[in-house]
């Protein structure tokens, strides 16, 4: 009977905590805003200089391309990079795509303009079929050829200047944001983003107590599932009275592709993105990151409707990481705003308000997550001026039953195990106090006859001490 009561109460023990284990990994949509919203920042990357482009001439028929002598045009540069990033660490470490950083974005912008006209030029001389096979022509590698041709022919004397913006920022310029965001320098970057499309870096800001995400498993994404996207588009900059709040969009995986070199898997997703969406992160219904969403449907097929996001797989965020020993590790926002909605949904207000504190006090201020928690903690204020929060001891242990998410025969067969368990211990238990008493009246009564037989007419009563002599 002691191994029955024992298996019992094991599988008890370990069924309850597996199905609560399960209903706290559940997120509603707004959960998921709340929880990933304060780590999903605005970047911006002001680059200043000069550049000397030099003018080429190409022969697309020869795969031939030359410098023009003497033939530069200088410029001057007061460019604007924007993006989107999400924090990785608590102590400022933040991700985002290189493309949104790096220097390199306008070298080859530049670059670009002197390449396309030579090539547009020359491909004037070109028949219908000379073009379409220069067109169809694998990854145009002649393209990327004279793209490089010509940076590595440039001149450039440029500077920039990377800020994250401020969450709540509302300056109404691009330069009076970048001076008043929080100033930024690279840690880590993938200089060949442009070849190989591994479009990564980790910038660094100096502040502490931000509110880092969690990182998920890329692996488990499939075709069909559903993802959620932040970030800084930049149709949204309109709205100049916030240009710091991020949007939300979600969608669903439609299809894996493959990178230009073959050699990265990316995810593709139809929710919706646009320019300055480039570093944000590609969550799953967990509000866990498993993407950095990178590029989208170029121009020409977004006209004809066809209009997709691409992520690259979190995987390389994980290996860039650990090379610069970074712990990507969920912050004290993120892990104390999952236990108090947990409690929120179970309406066991006091813990959940006491969870909520702790994510908004624990978080750094000029990040505001006091807002993502401000209904929860209003609603449960209702609820507790209603009487109808679960407060109490009686109201906790109703609310654990209904917390288990289980169908109600579950629930009724557990009770009745539980129930015939130690019904059964109780009835053993008494059975055996029942014999106990039955041997000792029987004992009792052998000692009195035996008394009278051997002439002890006295000695009427006998105590338990000379019982348990004789015993």
């Amino acid at each position: 009977m002691n191994k029955i009561l024992f298996i019992g109460f094991l599988a008890l023990a370990l069924w309850v905590p597996a199905l609560a284990q399960a209903q706290e990994s559940a997120l509603s949509q707004e959960a998921l805003v709340n929880l990933a919203k304060p780590s999903v920042v605005h970047i911006a990357t002001h680059v200043t200089g000069t550049a000397k482009i030099p003018e080429v001439k190409v022969d697309i028929k020869r795969r031939f391309v030359a410098l023009v002598p003497n033939k530069y045009t200088e410029v001057s540069i007061d460019e604007y990079l924007s993006g989107s990033g999400f924090v990785i660490q608590e102590n400022g470490f933040i991700a985002t795509n290189a493309h949104v950083v790096s220097e390199e974005t306008v070298k080859v912008s530049l670059a670009s303009e002197s390449a396309l006209s030579a090539l547009f030029e020359n491909a004037l001389f070109l028949s219908d079929a000379e073009m379409q096979a220069f067109l169809d022509e694998e990854q145009n590698n002649f393209g990327k050829e004279v793209l490089q041709y010509v940076q590595e022919n440039s001149t450039f004397d440029i500077h920039s200047k990377i800020s994250v913006l401020k969450p709540e920022a509302r300056a109404t310029t691009q330069a009076d944001l970048v001076e008043e965001g929080f100033p930024a320098e690279i840690t880590a970057l993938n200089e060949k983003f442009v070849d190989d499309q591994r479009d990564i870096a980790i910038i660094k800001i100096a502040e502490d107590h931000l509110p880092a995400l969690m990182i998920g498993n890329p692996d488990e994404v499939a075709v069909g599932k559903k993802v959620f996207i932040l970030g800084f588009p930049a149709t949204a900059e309109l709205n100049q009275n916030n240009p710091a709040e991020s949007t939300f969009t979600q969608g669903v995986v439609s299809a894996f592709r493959e990178s230009g070199d073959k050699s990265l898997r990316v995810f593709q997703t139809d929710a919706k993105v646009s320019q300055g969406s480039s570093g944000g992160p590609l969550l799953n219904e967990k509000g866990e990151v498993i993407g950095i969403i990178t590029f989208q449907t170029d121009e020409l097929n977004r006209a004809s409707g066809d209009n997709f996001a691409f992520a690259l797989p979190i995987s390389i965020l994980r290996d860039m990481a650990g090379d610069e020993r970074l712990d990507l590790s969920e912050g004290e926002y993120g892990r104390n705003f999952r236990k108090g909605f947990q409690e929120y949904l179970l309406r066991r207000c006091d813990r959940a308000h006491t969870f909520f504190t702790a994510a908004r006090e624990g978080t750094h201020r000029d990040f505001l997550p006091e807002k993502y928690t401000a209904s929860y903690v209003e609603q449960c204020a209702s609820w507790q001026l209603s009487g109808t929060s679960r407060d109490s001891t009686c109201a906790l242990l109703g609310e654990k039953v209904q917390g288990l998410n289980v169908p109600l025969f579950y629930l009724i067969g557990g009770s009745l195990l539980f129930i015939g368990i130690f019904g059964g211990a109780f009835l053993w238990l008494l059975r055996q106090l029942r014999r106990d008493e039955h041997e000792i009246d029987l004992l009792e009564r052998r000692l009195r006859e035996d008394e009278k037989r051997m002439g002890y007419p006295g000695k009427q009563d006998v105590s338990k001490e000379d019982i348990n002599k004789v015993i």
